[in-house]
């Protein structure tokens, strides 16, 4: 025993330069500045996560044509600037914590897997947009697509969502604005919460401003039946809309009441909950996305319906696109 113990002490060191040689991040940490990347370089959990997303990006860099890798750095510069932002107030554990999820998920992102990981899909990886006008405007937009031969309807409706002429049209006209220095913007991006060969779940969140007194921000849930290649119904997952409608806002409802959404006197659940584009979904669960204005005042913010799929069992229809499989 005293043989065994000195021969791992003696290991030891040789063993800590080892997992500290594979924990190198995408960057240079004799160079690091900001909080976020001393915290990086300080755990090797967080390097480690931040070497993939690297791998990652540069994998995408390689396979894109130029003008996309430009649209790829402008991406990539702005997810850095929110990482940073999203994670600013919190510190030790919580600061790498934060960090860790913010990364594990652009690596996701970059890769074109889903939240639920590498499960037989074919890649929905990211197309770039940008265009902008010198004080007018700034469009900056990143839209999912599945490489050919995959799913080419669900290519062409994420487009034109994000990128439609009646989408964009109003930024880029010029308008009065109450905010000193601020031009109008529009800005979109997305998640794929859910990718197997059979079903694809992306959310995709839109921030825009077109004068006014204040931006905008909504969100749009695309499911997607891969296997036929067309949009899932709610009578796809429901077994009966007309029952499970009204149970699905009830429970959504009592989440409200008792999350103080600071709900308007008479709001109307049901016509959120009977549209498909409002159903977030994952591999644990949907998120019924309610933004400002659905239920509630734009101060209140956007709230959402978290019900795991248990929760659901009442009202889904057995062997239903929904819960995912």
């Amino acid at each position: 025993m005293a043989r065994f113990r000195r021969i791992v002490m003696a290991l030891l060191p040789a063993l800590s330069w080892a997992a500290a040689a594979a924990a190198q991040p995408s960057f240079d940490c004799a160079k690091a500045t900001t909080a976020a990347e001393k915290a990086i370089c300080a755990s090797p959990a967080l390097a480690a996560a931040d070497a993939a997303m690297g791998k990652a990006y540069q994998a995408l860099d390689k396979s894109i044509k130029p003008d996309q890798q430009k649209g790829l750095r402008t991406d990539q510069n702005g997810w850095v600037t929110s990482r940073d932002g999203g994670c600013k107030d919190l510190e030790g554990d919580a600061l790498t914590q934060c960090l860790l999820t913010a990364t594990e998920a652009r690596q996701r992102f970059l890769a074109g897997i889903g939240d639920n990981g590498p499960a037989g899909a074919p890649p929905l990886l990211p197309v770039f947009f940008d265009e902008s006008k010198r004080d007018v405007y700034d469009i900056t937009v990143a839209y999912p697509a599945f490489a050919a031969p995959a799913a080419p309807k669900f290519n062409a409706a994420a487009k034109e969502l994000l990128l439609g002429k009646n989408m964009l049209a109003e930024y880029r006209e010029p308008s009065p604005t109450p905010i000193p220095g601020v031009s109008n913007f529009f800005i979109a991006g997305y998640e794929a919460t859910f990718l197997d060969p059979r079903l694809a779940a992306v959310t995709v969140q839109f921030f825009g401003f077109a004068g006014g007194a204040h931006p905008n921000n909504w969100r749009v849930a695309l499911l997607w039946n891969l296997a036929a290649d067309k949009p899932v119904a709610l009578v796809d997952f429901l077994a009966d809309p007309a029952k499970g409608v009204p149970a699905v806002s009830a429970m959504c409802k009592a989440i409200a009441e008792k999350g103080d959404w600071d709900l308007f006197d008479n709001p109307d659940f049901d016509t959120v909950v009977k549209d498909p584009k409002s159903w977030a979904a994952d591999k644990d669960g949907a998120t019924i996305l309610f933004d400002p204005y659905m239920v509630s005042p734009y101060a209140a913010g956007p709230h959402d319906c978290r019900l795991t799929w248990d929760t659901l069992k009442d009202v889904l229809k057995p062997g239903g696109a929904l819960p995912p499989k």
